[in-house]
């Protein structure tokens, strides 16, 4: 069949094609080639809802929310029933930062489709933005049930055990997210985060040295090592630590450090200000 044949096939034919073409372009990751695909299929059935459910995440993963969630509407207009569109919706607009909206649509993708743990993961990264801890612990572990080997579901429920003080919680989950992704730095500095919390400081600045072994570009790690030996009443190594932190990342760093009262035993140390208001 030449190439130019593909015009005469029957409707239907074509749109499952084309489907096909998608659905393959977009597991390779060629996400402009495939939104062309799904928007032929729509030209020829523009109530197919799955397919506008692809249409929109291929939006969302060339970063064009707006436009994914004018897809997301369509498909549920098509179908309300269809969980993984309310999902698609919910997390892009998590990634635009509603993320009130997010989770109400989020909750509805979960109770449409329970099996879906990805569903439940956007869920509880929306309730941890909200600081709804407790909502968040519940839906990591549900998407944990469903995927236990995922270590990002098992790093943020950590984070939102440790927002519930649930410290010595958070640290087996973290311990475990470790378990499965040693090389995550991202991890090892919310580990050294919740040390500090419990006030065992060594460890945790063991913990923050492990991060900077993986990833020297962190200022986290540097920070999290100045809070730890500020509240260990070392102001040598306070002030070595901050400053690897503010020729990183002057600015953030530099407010936070201002607020921060694990630094209150320093703060009106000369060298400390000296350091602090030279950080411009």
């Amino acid at each position: 069949m030449s190439a130019g044949s593909d015009a005469t096939l029957p409707k239907l034919t074509r749109a499952k094609l084309l489907r096909g073409q998608g659905d393959a372009l977009y597991a390779i990751g060629r996400h402009s080639e495939a939104l062309s695909r799904f928007q032929a299929v729509l030209t020829l059935d523009d109530k197919d809802y799955e397919v506008w459910t692809l249409h929109g995440f291929c939006l969302a993963a060339l970063k064009q929310f707006e436009a994914s969630i004018e897809s997301f509407n369509q498909a549920i207009a098509c179908n309300p029933d269809y969980g993984l569109a309310w999902h698609g919706k919910g997390h892009a607009l998590a990634r635009l930062s509603h993320f009130e909206e997010a989770v109400t649509h989020l909750e509805r993708a979960v109770k449409l489709s329970p099996g879906d743990n990805k569903a439940w993961y956007n869920l509880g990264t929306a309730q941890n933005q909200l600081r709804r801890y407790r909502d968040a612990v519940v839906s990591f572990g549900h998407s944990l049930k469903l995927s236990p080997q995922d270590h990002r579901a098992r790093y943020n429920q950590g984070v939102a055990l440790c927002g519930l003080h649930r410290y010595e919680d958070a640290l087996q989950a973290l311990h475990q997210a470790l378990g499965q992704k040693p090389d995550a730095h991202y991890i090892w500095n919310q580990q050294g985060t919740v040390l500090i919390q419990m006030g065992r400081y060594g460890e945790a600045i063991q913990s923050f040295d492990i991060s900077l072994s993986h990833q020297t570009h962190n200022p986290n790690a540097w920070y999290g090592k100045a809070r730890a030996y500020a509240m260990a009443g070392d102001l040598e190594q306070t002030l070595k630590n901050l400053y690897r932190t503010f020729v990183l990342s002057p600015y953030m760093y530099r407010v936070m450090v201002q607020i921060d009262a694990h630094f209150d035993t320093v703060r009106h140390h000369p060298r400390f200000k000296q350091l602090v208001d030279g950080a411009h």
